[in-house]
């Protein structure tokens, strides 16, 4: 017997209608179905009588029903009661230190920061900014943060990564540029363009365009005509005409009117796909804290919302 199962059995047995239950409870109609059957096969009886579950008509406890609703819902609300004494009291007693990839999207990180408030209110993070992919992990694994919030591929042993956002790659250019009246582009289109690179001390963001410039046969390397140490300074060089640049999809340019974030293209038309960003939030495997073991578990539960 599974908590979700009398979850779904208290939603139904308030609403008496299966339909306007699964939509109360975010489910589709068979999923909730299939979880009512399994739990009164497991339990021995009936539940519900009258239960026309292919037209999902009004429906009715039987007697069995109502006596074991009664302790669902004992359950259920203990289940809750207990949740939230364990959050708060690991929230008063303790902060975190947060370290962060320094090219991590600050809409990332804040939609991270925001996930924990909601959970714990009083808990203190600490972020620090990390230069590269690498030092996050090293770090973590050194004890000397948290948590991290930094990308595949995971380079140091002993580590937990949990998956929260995945992202394309697309090209930024300036909106003058000749192929900024398109609506993609293809990579064969600019295999002889000036290039703006945040450079290898990104890891990941520069083998990454480099990959996908291998897949393309593009020689990029012998193409870039400045390395900057920020994302700022990228949008800047390329707002001035100096170059175009990979950048990650999800980058906030509602404030740069003159650039414009130009999707990639395989030759059928689709979208590229064959290299994307995946970002990890990352701990410590071995005997983790309580508080970091619930702040990596938030982003598994359904309904955290991430950036």
């Amino acid at each position: 017997m599974e908590l979700r199962q009398l979850t779904y059995f208290v939603g139904v047995a308030h609403e008496l209608h299966f339909g306007r239950a699964a939509k109360k409870l975010f489910v589709t109609q068979s999923a909730l179905s299939q979880q009512i059957k399994l739990l009164e096969v497991e339990l021995g009886v009936e539940l519900f009588v009258g239960i026309q579950r292919s037209k999902w008509h009004k429906v009715e406890l039987t007697e069995a029903g109502a006596l074991f609703l009664i302790d669902a819902e004992r359950i259920l609300q203990l289940s809750e009661k207990a949740i939230r004494t364990v959050r708060q009291t690991v929230a008063n007693q303790q902060a975190i230190t947060l370290g962060v990839f320094k090219f991590i999207l600050p809409e990332r990180i804040m939609g991270m920061l925001e996930l924990f408030s909601t959970h714990f209110p009083t808990l203190s993070i600490k972020l620090v900014e990390l230069s590269n992919t690498t030092e996050v992990q090293e770090w973590v694994a050194a004890e000397r943060v948290d948590l991290g919030m930094t990308v595949l591929p995971l380079v140091c042993d002993g580590l937990s990564a949990t998956p929260y956002a995945e992202a394309d790659y697309s090209i930024l250019m300036n909106r003058n540029h000749p192929l900024a009246t398109q609506k993609g582009v293809l990579l064969e289109q600019i295999q002889h363009e000036k290039w703006i690179d945040v450079g290898q001390v990104a890891g990941v963001f520069f083998m990454q365009a480099e990959e996908i410039c291998r897949l393309a046969n593009i020689n990029r390397s012998s193409n870039i005509v400045q390395q900057v140490p920020s994302f700022d300074l990228l949008k800047s060089m390329v707002r001035l005409g100096k170059g175009i640049a990979f950048i990650p999809a999800a980058l906030d340019l509602s404030q740069e009117p003159s650039l414009l974030s130009m999707p990639i293209l395989n030759a059928d038309g689709t979208p590229f796909k064959q290299v994307v960003i995946q970002h990890i939030l990352i701990h410590k495997s071995d005997h983790p804290t309580p508080l970091v073991q619930s702040l990596a578990g938030l982003i598994k539960m359904p309904g955290a919302v991430t950036p």
